[in-house]
């Protein structure tokens, strides 16, 4: 379990200095049902295409080790001037927690 606390003191690269920031795990929304990729996977749906839906995840991804945990989204929020940006290196983890 990864404990990561709501407010750090970080470098703000907007800032050009250490600021307390906060942390929120960024939600992205849901794509679009009539996107390419959803009509291609609903066609695949329909159509019936093996075991399709309910594939193995591990053998989703050919001669790799398929990782238990995944990496999570994470957006800092400078105090001093209120832009939000993201960590190059995301932290990987199976059960993530922001404490308050």
């Amino acid at each position: 379990m990864v404990k990561i606390p709501k407010e750090q003191r970080r470098y703000c690269p907007k800032c050009d200095q250490h600021t307390d920031q906060t942390v929120k795990e960024a939600t992205n929304r849901s794509t679009s049902p009539w996107s390419k990729k959803a009509r291609k996977r609903q066609r695949k749906i329909d159509n019936g295409y093996g075991s399709f839906p309910y594939e193995n995840p591990a053998h989703q991804s050919r001669g790799g080790s398929n990782p238990t945990s995944s990496k999570k989204d994470l957006q800092f929020k400078c105090r001093e001037c209120g832009k939000s940006w993201k960590p190059r290196k995301q932290p990987r983890a199976a059960k993530f927690e922001i404490e308050r």
